[in-house]
């Protein structure tokens, strides 16, 4: 459980964030920022979020395998204690950082996917996770955390006993604060993505975390339907698997109706979203 922080906003900040989104601080002690900030970071071919609460603290959903962009960044915006990372699913360009975020910054809470892998530097994470001392849980649908004070966070998919596997097993994250939403999807595909709609719980979302970095065997139309994304962020590096799939752009850019709301970390580098009373803003990190 993450205890709530009760802040007062100074007209400043207010003016600030409203006309000049790049120039809020991000934060440190006794700063007072009622924003929710959201980073979809330049990992390359692989997948990391990081989220700074209003009160913040400081959550990681997936590390990438670049920890020479990662931790420099980290350390660059001020985060001096992770309160939790959320692995999705074992696959390399998701954790291979996580040794070295390990070393580098301490993390309060490690929450693992409900899979698991042979590959050697999975096995090395689960090494490095026997001798770490802070709290590890496994997260399934229904479950509900509290980030800070009206910053909550639902996990979507997978059920306890599904019977996919490998990418189908990602955990699905999806935060919620004020009266909007940033849906986090690791890399499911197709059978989650039904899955998650048979479940009768909507996935609906304003921004999208584009699932498997945009490969044409995940965002189904009518998964992408029920999400409904204002935007949507695809981490890719296209020069190593062509993700992302001109398919599954074109499917993108029909249901948002608006291909420049499509972003991408391959073209743009690091991505920001702040939300706060007065909606959702990009800003450059």
């Amino acid at each position: 459980m993450f205890f709530p922080i009760s802040r007062i906003v100074p007209l400043f900040t207010v003016l600030c964030t409203c006309f000049l989104p790049s120039c809020v601080p991000l934060g440190g002690p006794g700063s007072a920022d009622p924003a929710l900030r959201v980073f979809f970071l330049d990992v390359g071919q692989g997948d990391a979020c990081l989220m700074r609460t209003p009160g913040n603290r400081w959550f990681l959903y997936d590390i990438g395998n670049d920890e020479g962009y990662l931790i420099p960044f980290l350390k660059g915006v001020r985060v001096d204690t992770l309160e939790a990372v959320f692995i999705s699913h074992p696959d390399l360009d998701h954790f291979g950082a996580f040794p070295a975020l390990l070393r580098e910054i301490p993390i309060k809470k490690v929450y693992l996917p409900a899979g698991t892998s042979t590959n050697p530097a999975w096995l090395e994470v689960l090494a490095v996770l026997d001798a770490y001392r802070g709290k590890k849980e496994t997260l399934f649908a229904g479950d509900t955390l509290i980030f800070d004070e009206g910053v909550r966070g639902r996990i979507l998919w997978p059920f306890p006993h599904t019977d996919l596997l490998d990418n189908n097993l990602a955990t699905v994250l999806r935060v919620e604060y004020r009266s909007h939403r940033i849906l986090l999807t690791g890399d499911i595909e197709d059978p989650a993505e039904q899955g998650i709609l048979a479940s009768g719980v909507s996935p609906s979302a304003d921004i999208l975390k584009v699932a498997h970095h945009g490969s044409r065997t995940s965002s189904g139309l009518p998964f992408l339907a029920a999400v409904s994304p204002h935007w949507a962020v695809i981490s890719c590096d296209s020069t190593v698997y062509g993700h992302p799939h001109p398919e599954a752009v074109a499917d993108l850019a029909l249901m948002l109706g608006d291909s420049t709301r499509i972003l991408r970390t391959d073209r743009l580098g690091t991505i920001g979203f702040e939300i706060d009373g007065f909606g959702i803003r990009r800003f450059e990190p």
